[in-house]
C-alpha cells in the first residue's frame, strides 16, 4: 500500500476521540467482566478469595497467552477486521457468561470445567484487545512511546473507572445476569464504532456486519427468556417449590417449601427449616440467658437477620433493648415483610424500625418499640397490648460494628455461618472474641453457634480454644437438629465457667432442665481431640482450615478418596 492510500486511511480527530472512549470503555469492562464471574462464581461456589483467586489468575494467564497468540496475524490488513470481531465476539459470550454458567450450575454436573473454560475464554478475548489496538494505533502513532502512552494509560484509567462503577453502580443496583447482558450490548456498541471508524480498513465487511448482527439478535432473545430460563435452573437445585427469590448484592436468597413448612436458602446453604428451627434457636439463646442468671437488659445479636433468634430473646421478661447487626438488608427486609416468616418470628421484627449504618462510625440509632397484644381476655377485648422491648437493626459488617460499639451488654449471640470462607473466619478469631469481652457486661455471657461437632469437630473445639485464648471460660452444648444433624455451641463469659441450668419461665418447643443437662454431656466421637489448643486468628484462620478438612472417617474405606464424616 503506498503512503498516500494509508495516510487517507488514518481516521480523522473526531474518530480517534471516538476510539479512545472506545479504549478507556475497554478498560472497564475487562474488569467487571473478571467481577461479575468471581462474584457469580462465589455466590454458586462459596469461598470469596478462592473464586476471585482463581478466576482472576485463569483470565490474566488467558490474556498472556493472547498476546503471543495476536503474532500468528502478520497480515496488516486485516488486524482492524480481527479488533471488530474480537469485540463482537467478546460481547456475545461476555454477555451471555453469568446466565450460561447460572444454567451450566442448574443443569450439569461438572460445573467448574464450564466456569473456568468460561473465564479461560473470555479472558483470551481480552487479552487480544490491546495488542491489537496498539497496532492499530501505529497508524497515527508511529512513535512506540506514544502509542504504548496513549492505549495503556486510558486502559488502566478505564480499569479504575470499571472497578468504581461495579462497587457502587452495578452491584448494589442490578443483579449478575442483567451486569453481564449490559455489558455485552455495551461491548457490541463499541465493536460498532470501531467498524465505522475502520470501515476502509475491513476487506471482509460482509463478514464482520453478519456477525455484529447475529451477536446483537443472540443476546436480545437471551435477554428476553433469561429470566425464564434462569427461574426453571434454580427450581432444578432444590427439590421443594421456591416460593419466593431474592437477589442481593452479598448473596442469593430462596424460600422453599411444601404447605405450612418452608426452608431459607442463603446461597444454597440451608439456613433454617421451619419444622426444626425451633430447637436450633432455642438452643442458641436460652442456655445463655440461664448461664447469665439474671434478667438479660440489653441483648446484642449478631447475624440472625432472619429474626429467630430475636423472637427467641423477646420471650424473656425484663429485656429492654436488643440490637440487631446484620449484612444484609434483604434477609431483615424479608423477615419483616414474608408473611410466614412473620408468622414463624411472631412478629419479633415487624415493629422495628430499620436503620443503616456505614461501617466507619456506628452509634447507637433510633429504635422501635416491640409489643404484643394482652394475654388476659380483658385485656384483649379491650385492645391492651404492653411493650416487650426496644429492637434496632444495623446492616453493616459485624466485625466492623463491633470495633465502634458501646457497652454494656448482657448477653452476646453470635449467629454466624460456619467458618467456611476468610471472611467469615475472622469472626470466629481471637480478635474478635476479644473486642467482644470488653463490650460486654462483666457478668456477660457469650453464645456461639460453632457448626457441627461431629462431622466439624476439631473446627468446633477450635472455636473454644479461640474463645478461651480471648480470655473467657466456655461450655458446650450440642443438640441433634434434624435437619442438620448434630450441631454444637458454646457459651462464653468472663468472670467464670458459664453454668446453665433449669429451664425458661415459660413454655418452650424442645428446651427443659434435663435435656440442658445432657446437651453438656459429649459422647467419645464428639469429644475435644487429643492435641494441643487450636487457637484462630486473623492471620492464621485455624478454624476455617479445621472446617473445610473436615473430620475423616476411621479406618480402611472401600474407595479411595476424601471422604468425611
Amino acid at each position: 500500500m503506498s503512503a498516500e492510500a494509508a495516510a487517507a486511511r488514518v481516521p480523522g480527530r473526531g474518530r480517534r476521540l471516538l476510539l479512545a472512549a472506545v479504549v478507556l470503555f475497554l478498560g472497564g469492562s475487562g474488569l467487571v467482566y473478571e467481577y461479575c464471574i468471581s462474584t457469580l462464581a462465589t455466590h454458586l461456589l462459596g469461598n470469596s478469595v478462592e473464586q476471585f483467586s482463581l478466576i482472576i489468575a485463569l483470565m490474566l494467564f488467558a490474556m498472556g497467552l493472547a498476546g503471543l497468540a495476536q503474532r500468528a496475524l502478520k497480515d496488516s490488513e486485516r488486524v482492524a477486521e480481527l479488533f471488530v470481531l474480537v469485540e463482537t465476539l467478546l460481547g456475545l459470550l461476555g454477555g451471555a457468561s453469568a446466565v450460561g454458567l447460572y444454567l451450566a450450575f442448574g443443569w450439569l454436573d461438572h460445573f467448574r470445567l464450564v466456569l473456568y473454560g468460561t473465564a479461560l475464554a473470555i479472558g483470551f478475548l481480552i487479552g487480544l484487545e490491546i495488542p491489537l489496538l496498539l497496532r492499530l494505533n501505529q497508524a497515527w502513532r508511529a512513535e512506540l512511546r506514544d502509542n504504548v502512552g496513549d492505549v495503556l494509560s486510558l486502559d488502566y484509567i478505564g480499569a479504575l473507572l470499571g472497578a468504581l462503577v461495579w462497587a457502587f453502580v452495578l452491584l448494589p443496583l442490578f443483579p449478575l445476569d442483567r451486569i453481564s447482558l449490559m455489558l455485552g450490548l455495551l461491548n457490541l456498541a463499541a465493536a460498532a464504532v470501531t467498524l465505522v471508524a475502520f470501515w476502509a480498513w475491513l476487506p471482509r465487511k460482509g463478514l464482520v456486519v453478519g456477525a455484529l448482527v447475529f451477536s446483537g439478535c443472540a443476546l436480545g432473545v437471551l435477554t428476553a427468556q433469561a429470566p425464564t430460563w434462569v427461574d426453571a435452573a434454580r427450581q432444578n437445585l432444590y427439590a421443594d417449590p421456591i416460593r419466593h427469590h431474592v437477589q442481593s448484592p452479598y448473596q442469593d436468597i430462596v424460600v422453599t417449601g411444601h404447605g405450612a413448612r418452608f426452608s431459607l436458602y442463603l446461597n444454597g446453604h440451608l439456613q433454617f427449616d421451619s419444622e426444626d428451627e425451633f430447637i436450633y434457636h432455642e438452643m442458641l439463646v436460652h442456655p445463655a440467658v440461664l448461664a447469665l442468671g439474671r434478667a438479660p437488659a440489653r441483648v446484642l445479636v449478631l447475624g440472625g437477620g432472619d429474626g429467630l433468634a430475636v423472637r427467641e430473646v423477646l420471650r424473656w421478661p425484663g429485656v429492654e433493648r436488643v440490637l440487631l447487626v446484620d449484612l444484609d438488608p434483604a434477609v431483615t427486609t424479608l423477615a419483616r415483610t414474608y408473611a410466614p416468616l412473620v408468622r414463624l418470628t411472631e412478629g419479633a421484627l415487624v415493629d422495628a424500625r430499620v436503620v443503616t449504618w456505614a461501617a466507619a462510625g456506628v452509634t447507637p440509632g433510633e429504635t422501635t418499640p416491640v409489643v404484643k397484644q394482652g394475654e388476659r381476655p380483658r385485656d384483649a377485648l379491650r385492645g391492651r397490648a404492653e411493650r416487650v422491648a426496644d429492637v434496632a437493626l444495623m446492616h453493616l459488617d459485624a466485625d466492623a460494628f463491633v470495633r465502634d460499639l458501646t457497652g454494656p451488654w448482657d448477653v452476646v449471640i453470635a449467629d454466624f455461618p460456619d467458618p467456611s470462607t476468610p471472611d467469615l473466619a475472622k469472626l470466629f478469631s481471637v480478635e474478635f472474641y476479644a473486642q467482644l469481652r470488653r463490650r460486654m457486661a462483666p457478668d456477660g455471657v457469650l453464645a456461639v453457634q460453632a457448626s457441627s461437632p461431629y462431622a466439624n469437630r476439631r473446627a468446633f473445639w477450635a472455636v473454644a480454644d479461640t474463645l478461651a485464648a480471648a480470655g473467657f471460660a466456655t461450655r458446650a452444648l450440642h443438640a441433634h437438629v434434624p435437619t442438620f444433624g448434630e450441631w454444637g455451641w458454646h457459651l462464653a463469659r468472663a468472670d467464670h465457667a458459664p453454668d446453665p441450668t433449669g429451664a425458661p419461665p415459660f413454655p418452650t418447643r424442645y428446651l427443659d432442665a434435663e435435656v440442658l443437662a445432657a446437651a453438656q454431656v459429649f459422647p467419645r466421637p464428639m469429644r475435644r481431640p487429643q492435641g494441643p489448643a487450636a487457637v484462630s486468628t486473623r492471620l492464621d484462620p485455624t478454624v476455617m482450615r479445621a472446617y473445610l478438612a473436615g473430620e475423616p472417617l476411621e479406618g480402611l474405606t472401600p474407595f479411595p478418596g476424601s471422604a468425611h464424616r
